[in-house]
């Protein structure tokens, strides 16, 4: 603790930077425990010069990883960083949320008393003058005469008597209030004195567009602003060479200096964005890129709207970010990291990321388009229809944000687009379950489903077809009604009349099941023809993997997800 106390004058707030051998606090972050973290920075020769000398981004997730209640962080701050903090955790909209702004004061007070009595007097008069004005009572008395007060009132010089309203609040505020006043008696009068004059409408929203102003700069805009972050941009605008207009000015070495730290480190994995980043020399280009980044991570976290009150919701928003970024450099630099790497230069991140989310939009909305004119929709058939996959990976493409299903083996099973892979695989499913919906337009006008039945039957796309199939190979009426037990055992008896045993491989039926199917296909363009044949083949393979171990008589109605059996 006694590093604490050591280190530069606390006042000296213009320590910014933070030297490169320290990043690796930063870059661990996520990975350490709040203790690794701590023991980390009291092990540091000069602990209050590490700290001053965070971006306040930096600072602000380091508290939240840290804890809020971690007395030795705010005290080694600066008022910068204080400011940024209290600026992002003090408002609800455009409120200023009484509970908070006490428990920060409160924090604060615990943490440096002094420090905070000064700041109420000057960058933070506005604050102490509204939470005063709505949380203390303040009584002018004349100490040659007597007065009979209520009890709660205290007073430190005999001529103003002071209450705090609420009693749970009274030893935090009697201490600050006590505080300002040996800082300073006369400057406390003057606040006490200019209570009588507040106008708390008026001075919260001077607060709150101050405070907006200084937000701002850290890419933290108004909501309906930072929307601009996910309006597609076409490939067309984003130009590999000679586009140097789209990216801001040459920025002032001490701005860059601000440049965060954690955002971008949050987001690395192996990809295309971490490549090409990991080779730039420029370091004041890799400042610019981190300064953005950082930017771009606040512009998003307040178009969604989220609540900064986890770090995780940092780790999310920034892989969302590198994600998108990383989409971009793809789709438009291919593996050439050379490419990526001028195309970073040359543009700036909002940009890329626009366009790179502009892709996963381009895909929803093809989705959507289908949807109000498919068979499936018409139907109101539920998005398990069509498999847990299939299924899942359209309720991801229609979700407001579309979303990419990468499988119950992920927490939360959806993610945000982050490679072309996650695009082509997205788009290779939706075009197969638009072929398949064609297909069944056409088949349910020769074969007539009755839909009570389907959803009494809770039925798939592979329900019906193999059942539709399966009276075929059997000779029996053509529909989509359920087969009988002992017409289920003939029909695998008839598919594995050339195995011997287990596994079953049932060969030669592959072809004739997709050319069955195919028939139904006439008048489809060639692209749809092919995808909904390559959809098919899936669907014949899923269902080998099914039944391949399973002896005919082990069958089960109920649990027979193939072919619909009667019970």
């Amino acid at each position: 603790m006694e590093k604490l106390r050591q280190g530069k004058n606390s006042e000296e707030e213009d320590n910014i930077g933070i030297q490169a051998h320290d990043v690796s606090i930063l870059q661990d972050l996520y990975a350490l425990s709040e203790t690794e973290v701590m023991d980390r920075i009291l092990e540091h020769p000069d602990p209050p010069g590490l700290i001053k000398g965070l971006p306040s981004e930096d600072f602000f997730w380091l508290l939240k990883k840290t804890g809020e209640d971690s007395m030795q962080l705010l005290k080694l701050a600066s008022l910068r960083q204080w400011q940024h903090l209290l600026d992002l955790e003090l408002w609800e909209r455009d409120r200023l949320d009484m509970t908070n702004s006490f428990l920060w004061l409160q924090r604060l007070q615990r943490s440096d008393p002094e420090r905070l009595a000064k700041w109420l007097f000057t960058d933070g008069q506005a604050l102490a003058y509204l939470y005063l004005f709505r949380n203390v009572h303040v009584e002018l008395r004349d100490e040659n005469e007597a007065y009979d007060l209520e009890k709660g009132f205290i007073t430190l010089d005999g001529l103003f008597y002071i209450k705090v309203l609420k009693e749970e609040q009274t030893e935090t505020v009697e201490g600050i209030i006590r505080t300002m006043a040996g800082e300073d008696l006369l400057k406390f009068h003057s606040v006490l004195t200019g209570l009588a004059g507040v106008l708390p409408a008026d001075l919260e929203e001077d607060m709150y567009r101050l405070r907006n102003v200084r937000i701002a700069e850290h890419g933290f805009l108004p909501r309906e602003e930072a929307l601009i972050v996910y309006a597609p941009l076409d490939p067309e605008a984003i130009a590999q060479k000679d586009s140097r207009e789209m990216v801001d000015p040459v920025l002032d070495e001490n701005f860059l200096d601000l440049a965060p730290y954690t955002p971008f480190h949050f987001s690395k994995s192996q990809n295309l964005l971490t490549k090409s980043t990991s080779r730039i020399v420029d370091t004041g280009l890799l400042d610019r890129i981190r300064l953005e980044f950082a930017g771009l991570c606040n512009q998003i976290l307040s178009a969604d709207g989220l609540v900064i009150d986890d770090i995780d919701v940092l780790k999310k928003t920034g892989q969302k970010a590198a994600g998108y970024l990383n989409l971009c450099l793809e789709e438009m630099c291919g593996k050439d990291i050379g490419a990526a790497e001028e195309l970073l230069r040359n543009n700036s991140l909002i940009s890329l990321f626009r366009m790179g989310f502009g892709l996963a939009q381009k895909l929803k909305w093809e989705a959507e388009r289908w949807l109000k004119q498919s068979w499936f929709d018409h139907n109101s058939m539920g998005y398990g229809f069509w498999g847990d996959k299939w299924g899942n990976t359209l309720a991801g493409l229609t979700k407001k944000m579309p979303k990419y299903y990468c499988g119950p083996e992920r927490e939360g099973e959806y993610r945000d687009f982050e490679q072309a892979f996650d695009l082509i695989a997205a788009g290779k499913i939706l075009q197969g379950l638009i072929g398949l919906d064609k297909m069944l337009a056409q088949l349910t006008i020769t074969f007539p489903l009755n839909k009570k039945d389907v959803h009494t039957h809770n039925r798939t796309i592979h329900s019906l077809l193999f059942t539709l199939w399966a009276r075929q190979i059997l000779e029996l009426t053509p529909s989509f009604e359920a087969i009988t037990l002992k017409q289920a055992r003939q029909f695998f008896d008839l598919l594995r009349a050339g195995d011997e045993k287990a596994p079953y491989q049932m060969l030669g039926f592959e072809e004739v099941f997709v050319k069955d199917f195919m028939v139904s296909a006439s008048g489809f363009e060639p692209e749809d023809t092919a995808s909904l044949k390559d959809t098919l083949v899936l669907i014949w393979q899923e269902f080998c993997q099914e039944y391949d171990w399973v002896d005919v008589n082990a069958l089960d109605p109920r649990f027979s997800k193939y072919v619909l059996i009667r019970s």
